[in-house]
């Protein structure tokens, strides 16, 4: 190659990356189907190496003011993968990955954010990530998933103090992602599972003790005895 060519190369290639660089956010958000992963924002700003999503949700959960950039190499193959991060002293950290092709989720992340409605009846106020990657594919399929979550219930139920919240791992189970929580007394078990629409089903489980009058408070709140104590089951969508 001469060198007039490789002068011509070196400059196209330059041309190109500085094209990609600064490439709004906006736009390659609107494109690349990121709203069909589940992003949404009030507003963006920036470019793809470095844009910043205002007021961001990712479906129900509300992110808050997330920095993010996107992978300019899954863009190009027709795919979204979003890193995003915040820190906030209010709110808190949170970090991790979105991914918006096939298979479409979220992968390492680790940080705490708000449930806005709860799970239904049951009063989660936060849920706390510790490494959750949750995957599906095309058909909503759940075909990884790791990691722990942690929820917290924001209000008392039947006297029950539960601000420590239920944790546990993140499994696929039957074609949904799932997570099986336990308070520290295991005394109260939550199962949460969810398919790659969003749609939930959760169970709330508490052992009672052959606890009349916790039995009663429970019953009064919806709970039906069963073998594992009073359930309360819920479903919706995030």
């Amino acid at each position: 190659m001469s060198v007039g060519r490789r002068w011509i190369v070196a400059a196209a290639l330059l041309a190109l990356l500085l094209l990609v660089a600064t490439f709004p956010m906006r736009l390659a958000l609107a494109w690349s189907g990121a709203t069909d992963a589940g992003i949404t924002a009030r507003d963006v700003r920036g470019s793809v190496w470095s844009g910043e999503l205002i007021e961001a949700r990712l479906g129900a959960l509300p992110l808050g003011t997330v920095r993010a950039s996107l992978s300019p190499l899954a863009l190009l193959g027709g795919s979204v993968e979003l890193a995003f991060s915040r820190a906030d002293e209010r709110l808190g950290a949170l970090a991790g990955r979105l991914h918006g092709s096939d298979p479409r989720g979220v992968s390492d992340v680790s940080g705490t954010t708000s449930m806005s409605g709860g799970l239904g009846m049951i009063p989660v106020d936060t849920i706390r990530f510790e490494g959750a990657t949750v995957q599906f594919d095309g058909a909503g399929k759940c075909v990884s998933a790791a990691g722990r979550v942690q929820l917290a219930v924001s209000a008392p139920i039947a006297g029950l103090d539960l601000s420590r919240g239920l944790s546990g791992p993140l499994t696929c189970a039957n074609g949904r992602a799932q997570a099986a929580l336990a308070s520290q007394s295991g005394m109260e078990r939550l199962t949460l599972s969810f398919d790659g629409s969003g749609a939930y089903r959760a169970q709330f489980a508490i052992n009672v003790d052959r606890d009349p009058a916790m039995a009663a408070a429970l019953s009064a709140l919806g709970f039906k005895a069963g073998p594992g104590g009073f359930v309360l089951a819920t479903s919706g969508r995030f």
